[in-house]
């Protein structure tokens, strides 16, 4: 085979004198093929080379016509029965039946089974060269500040309270700024979307001309053809905050990329290393330190940070006074024997004293609140379990004083405050009554934490000295002295005899206090 170094050697006596016969006979090739590089390169000299396609033949190397002989295994018939399957695989792909369409494997062994003789190879080839031809052009996005936000969901892995589970990741990403925000749920129903939009708006400051989601269920309620409906919650929010709703094409998460990397970069970065916390509420602040340090990154473009660049798009957008959208659902619902209203399989106490009245429940992503005749009386965190009961203990307290017995055993104290059941089991045992004042006492005042104080001086002195007038005594003394104004002389007076008082509660002598 004649290299190009051969070649360059010819054209390089050619160019010294040299005849063909004498370059023939000392470089051992043919003079025929020397006549034709010398014929080459003589009519190269006269054209221009430079707008041409190809190199100039001097530099480029000796080429050969290629063979080209009639495909004997690959048959026209073969041909259009691969182009069939391939014509059936993307109408499956624009009818949602990805799943089902041939691998190339698949249109082998059919083509076997047809009694065609013919490779796995040849197969492979032919459809990976027909797939060529039919590639996606992508059009590059040119992103103005303050004129989309784009929103998805993502999925996450953390172990809660020891139990490992999903949790939906919310998020959004202004594509011109790269400027994240995302908050954990525990579904991705309506009320969570609705609410995750509230918390961003609020958090942004502004509100982006357009949103773009993909084609979700809490968004898109029906499609009929290309037409596509919007959910009436989603509507509501829209006009509320006056933005503009921009929906992808099926099946093209490229039209909303910023997110869709946002949502894997956000999972890899902040819950990688961390994934363990002992409520949801930890994890979401674990969250909300993450995103603040990743949005403190320069931007890949623009060289800046994507918190400062999203400022710039807040001054773009106009800054103006936003009042945060009710995203909670309003139910009605009956209160039953125990004092509690079912909400999505859920009980929720409500305060004694209503049994068998309906009364009307704001139902949000992270809490239940519950109003009688337009007057609110309880909030409840939002349990997304089933058959799962919430109880305040504070809501039975009058039914405590007739049924006593019925406290130790009870769910709502189960659930109470930890600092309250260890004041029951380590003091009350047996002294029901007395506990039911105290919680009397807790409830009317909201001073749990003056009432540990107290119970913690009680036991500084004597253990088995706590009782609830002693706990009254020392928590109301407190008060009168906080309360007492120095300049007055009676106000002195006052506070000496409290002063007096305090010394001899806490005198200890042997058998007397």
């Amino acid at each position: 085979m004649i290299t190009l170094k051969k070649k360059q050697k010819v054209l390089k006596r050619h160019l010294n004198g040299e005849s063909q016969r004498s370059i023939a006979r000392t470089t051992k090739v043919s003079r025929n093929t020397v006549r034709k590089y010398i014929a080459e390169f003589e009519n190269s000299k006269q054209k221009d080379v430079r707008q041409l396609p190809i190199p100039e033949s001097i530099v480029s190397k000796p080429t050969y016509k290629p063979r080209v002989s009639k495909k004997r295994v690959l048959t026209e018939e073969i041909q259009k029965r691969l182009q069939q399957f391939i014509a059936e695989n993307q109408w499956k792909q624009q009818h949602y039946m990805a799943k089902q369409k041939m691998k190339m494997i698949d249109m082998y062994e059919t083509l076997r089974d047809e009694g065609y003789n013919i490779s796995y190879t040849t197969v492979r080839n032919y459809v990976n060269k027909e797939n060529e031809k039919q590639k996606e052009v992508f059009i590059r996005k040119y992103c103005e500040p303050g004129a989309e936000i784009e929103f998805d969901w993502g999925e996450v892995k953390l172990e809660i309270d020891g139990r490992l589970k999903s949790y939906s990741l919310a998020v959004f990403t202004l594509p011109f700024s790269n400027y994240r925000f995302a908050r954990l749920y525990e579904s991705e129903t309506q009320v969570c979307v609705l609410d995750v939009h509230t918390k961003m708006i609020n958090h942004l400051g502004f509100i982006p001309t357009v949103f773009t989601y993909d084609n979700m269920r809490t968004v898109v309620r029906s499609f009929i053809g290309n037409e596509k409906t919007i959910t009436e919650p989603m509507e509501q929010l829209s006009n509320y905050y006056q933005f503009r709703i921009r929906l992808c094409e099926a099946k093209k998460g490229n039209e909303k990329g910023h997110v869709e990397r946002s949502v894997e970069f956000i999972r890899r970065k902040v819950f990688a290393s961390m994934y363990k916390f002992d409520r949801l509420v930890e994890a979401n602040q674990h969250l909300i330190k993450g995103i603040h340090k990743l949005n403190h990154r320069l931007h890949h473009e623009h060289k800046e940070k994507h918190i400062d660049l999203m400022k710039k798009e807040k001054e773009v957008a106009g800054v103006t006074e936003i009042h945060p959208f009710d995203s909670a659902d309003l139910i009605e619902c009956r209160v039953d024997k125990y004092s509690t209203v079912v909400i999505k399989h859920n009980h929720y106490s409500v305060p004694e004293g209503h049994v068998g009245k309906y009364i009307r429940a704001k139902v949000g992503a992270e809490n239940i609140r519950l109003f009688i005749d337009g007057e609110h009386v309880a909030t409840h965190p939002r349990n997304w379990g089933i058959h799962q009961w919430e109880m305040d203990i504070y809501h039975y307290l009058a039914t405590f004083e007739k049924k006593k017995g019925a406290l130790i055993q009870s769910q709502s104290l189960k659930q109470a405050p930890t600092h309250i059941k260890n004041i029951y089991h380590t003091y009350y045992i047996g002294k029901e009554k007395e506990f039911i004042a105290l919680l009397h006492y807790i409830k009317e005042n909201d001073n749990l934490h003056d009432v540990l104080a107290a119970i913690q001086q009680l036991k500084n002195i004597r253990s088995d000295y706590i009782s609830t007038e002693r706990i009254q005594f020392i928590c109301e003394q407190d008060k009168a002295v906080h309360m007492i104004v120095e300049d007055d002389d009676i106000a002195k007076q006052a506070q000496s005899n409290l002063r007096a008082y305090h010394e001899l509660f806490y005198k200890m002598e042997k058998g007397v206090m």
